[in-house]
């Protein structure tokens, strides 16, 4: 009895591990998505709002979900709060908010990019950045698309089997 309910352990830990390495190839192109959508209310405010940036990332902080939303909200607070410039509050919350996304080094080295320009040109040469750094987060999302598709299903079902062969190693 004690060792059937050991490897049903062992195997619902190994399954409930592959799924949440899933879980991450999941949730990447989903969050590509919601900082192309980011970029695209920044790139409104800049051109059509010319709203102070605070006032911009306390907006977003309220209308991007989960896990971007954090990332917003420190900025706002790093920049009202803190009165950090522009550049510094953007690099420090990316240093914040990152390790709690699925998101890779390239997504991180277009934002970090991306946050060196914010702010510092006019509004025509800003909305050429955010362009710009819209095209890499699109083809960023076709490669995180392209790698779910290869790869999720597969990291789940290791997981389980990576449970039975353990029980059957240890009977």
């Amino acid at each position: 009895m004690i060792h059937l309910i050991g490897a049903t352990l062992i195997v619902f830990a190994s399954t409930a591990t592959g799924l949440l390495l899933a879980k991450r190839y999941r949730d990447r192109p989903r969050e590509i998505r919601q900082w192309r959508s980011a970029l695209q209310s920044i790139e409104a405010e800049i051109v059509y709002g010319r709203i102070p940036v605070d006032q911009m990332a306390e907006d977003l902080a309220l209308q991007m979900p989960l896990p971007l939303s954090k990332f917003f909200h420190t900025l706002h607070d790093q920049m009202s709060g803190e009165h950090l410039p522009l550049q510094t509050a953007w690099s420090r919350s990316i240093e914040r908010y990152w390790p709690e996304t699925a998101l890779k080094r390239p997504e991180k080295e277009i934002m970090v990019q991306f946050g060196t320009t914010l702010g510092t040109e006019d509004a025509e040469n800003q909305r050429k950045h955010i362009q710009l750094a819209l095209a890499h987060l699109e083809r960023e999302e076709q490669e995180a698309r392209q790698s779910q598709k290869a790869n999720e299903k597969m990291i789940r079902s290791l997981g389980f089997l990576a449970g039975i062969l353990i029980v059957l190693l240890f009977l």
